[in-house]
């Protein structure tokens, strides 16, 4: 169930991230006229320190700014934060430049001067897509940790489990009894608090979650 609209700005933090003093006032506002509080920065450095990891993120992205650039700090994002929704706004863009950033993950390109209506539903947008992305990112994270608290001889059925085998054969592939297996399984389980078996592996695949295996 979609949350309502103010429920989504109650927990998403907007940014708007532009070394322009005036056009970040203009876009506190614009975004403050539909209930929006954003965070200014005038500079990526200053966003970086601004920036809390605990919540979702919705960031107005200047692409050119000195020291580091929008791009530059998009690029920077991908490595620690890509579930944050960008909304690029540039004076100076071209086809080339609003491609590029869109296929790293941008949302939407704005050329200034932009049309408000236009940046308040890009921004209501964002809001929406950030705490999706949050959401994954936050659940990605929960069975990336179940799966690290096992043994390395659990992981390694577990894997054989996300493959699709059954107890039978795992137990043919490891030289062990099949009971054994199950006893492996039945402490997956609780360790990683999970309903089921089948739940924890649909849930590593639907997050893409890598089962590290090492040799035994």
């Amino acid at each position: 169930m979609v949350e309502s609209a103010e429920d989504l700005r109650a927990e998403t933090t907007v940014y708007v991230v532009d070394d322009d003093f005036e056009v970040c006032e203009s876009v506190d506002w614009l975004l403050e006229s539909i209930g929006i509080r954003p965070v200014i920065c005038h500079s990526g450095e200053q966003f970086l320190n601004a920036y809390d990891g605990g919540r979702p993120a919705c960031i107005v992205l200047d692409v050119r700014m000195p020291h580091m650039s929008g791009t530059r700090l998009q690029e920077k994002l991908n490595e620690f934060a890509p579930h944050v929704a960008i909304i690029f706004v540039s004076a100076h863009g071209d086809i080339r430049m609003s491609v590029s950033t869109l296929k790293a993950g941008a949302l939407d390109f704005l050329e200034k001067p932009y049309d408000p209506q236009r940046l308040l539903d890009a921004v209501q947008a964002g809001v929406e897509k950030a705490r999706l992305r949050f959401t994954d990112h936050v659940l990605r994270e929960s069975v990336r940790s179940k799966v690290a608290s096992l043994t390395p001889r659990e992981r390694q059925i577990l894997a054989l489990v996300v493959e699709g085998l059954p107890s039978q054969n795992i137990a043919r592939k490891l030289g062990m009894s099949v009971k054994t297996v199950d006893v492996h399984r039945a402490r997956i389980k609780s360790k990683t608090d999970a309903d089921s078996i089948s739940t924890l592996v649909r849930d590593v695949l639907r997050y893409g979650v890598d089962v590290p295996v090492e040799d035994q």
